[in-house]
């Protein structure tokens, strides 16, 4: 399952506004077929990995992300095409929310005698869907926004000039996290001042795609006003996730503007500067009332926050 979601993530670059599924299957213990999601009007992940394991694919084992869809769209049902190529057991990671979905595919697949199991790698893939829900029930992307930071708060010398704060576990985890979105966005300053590749290096995925949230990219109008335009262009192109590796001056005007973002991942590393640059100096009250945090973790010698906007 582990690399059926490494292959999700491939098909993100080209998949939506569908769902980013990855699929293997495996016969005696080793791989038959593998395959994930293809442009609209084309192969889904569960009839492409069907279509390389051929012959093999009878008796098997399908491991794949998403519920296998039971229903006709651009294409048939993924379900119907299990249960003719003689699957015997299907692992699937998350149950899909589409209304049109949400269960039927399971249940057809149980009444064809295949056993079914589900297996979300600890969370993982339920983290991986939860931008794809979001979209499902919005029509909007769903936003993170990441910062890292000294202990003493601080994410760029005095100057503004780069800094390195967190280390390499950390750094692997944010490509990870790139991964896992359809697009990157920076302030104009952090990309005058950094030039940031926002790429994936350290992981396996594609690159998201590079979106620059700079007053010249607009014609007048407020930040909130922008930024609801840029996010409304994302879910017409069937963006699920965008990531914003946000600057001081992005950070600020996102936490003081209501329903700029879903979530907040916080990294803070060991070391300290003394004076620099801080991502919430600009921010009124106390914006940890705002938010949940959902979970706390180590990566390496850095601490992880993660927060939801609180209902």
């Amino acid at each position: 399952m582990l690399r059926a979601l490494e292959l999700a993530t491939y098909a993100i670059k080209n998949c939506r506004p569908n769902p980013a599924v990855g699929a293997i299957i495996v016969k005696n213990g080793v791989t038959a077929g593998e395959g994930y999601t293809q442009e609209p009007g084309n192969a889904h992940a569960e009839i492409v990995a069907l279509k390389n394991a051929g012959e093999n694919a009878k008796d098997a084992e399908l491991h794949v992300t998403l519920e296998p869809c039971s229903h006709y769209g651009r294409t048939p049902p993924c379900a119907d095409a299990i249960i003719k190529a003689g699957i015997k057991k299907v692992y699937y990671g998350f149950l899909d929310p589409n209304s049109q979905v949400a269960g039927k595919g399971i249940e057809k697949l149980k009444q064809a005698g295949i056993e079914v199991i589900k297996e979300n790698l600890n969370g993982q893939i339920d983290d991986f869907y939860e931008s794809y829900s979001w979209f499902v029930k919005n029509k909007t992307p769903f936003v993170t926004i990441k910062i890292a930071q000294t202990m003493d708060g601080f994410i760029a010398n005095g100057d503004r000039t780069p800094l390195k704060i967190t280390g390499e576990e950390s750094q692997t985890e944010l490509h990870r996290l790139r991964s896992f979105c359809d697009a990157v966005v920076v302030g104009g300053g952090t990309f005058r001042s950094d030039n940031p590749q926002l790429t994936v290096r350290k992981a396996k995925g594609a690159n998201p795609q590079k979106i620059i949230f700079s007053r010249s990219n607009f014609n007048g109008g407020t930040f909130e006003k922008n930024w609801h335009l840029m996010l409304a262009d994302c879910a017409e192109k069937g963006m699920h996730h965008i990531l914003v590796e946000a600057g001081a001056t992005l950070a600020e005007k996102l936490f003081e503007m209501p329903n700029s973002f879903q979530q907040f991942l916080l990294w803070t590393s060991p070391l300290r500067l003394g004076k620099g640059l801080s991502w919430s100096t600009g921010i009124t009250g106390d914006w940890q009332k705002r938010f949940a945090l959902r979970k706390t973790c180590m990566q390496g010698d850095d601490f992880c926050e993660e927060f939801i906007v609180s209902p």
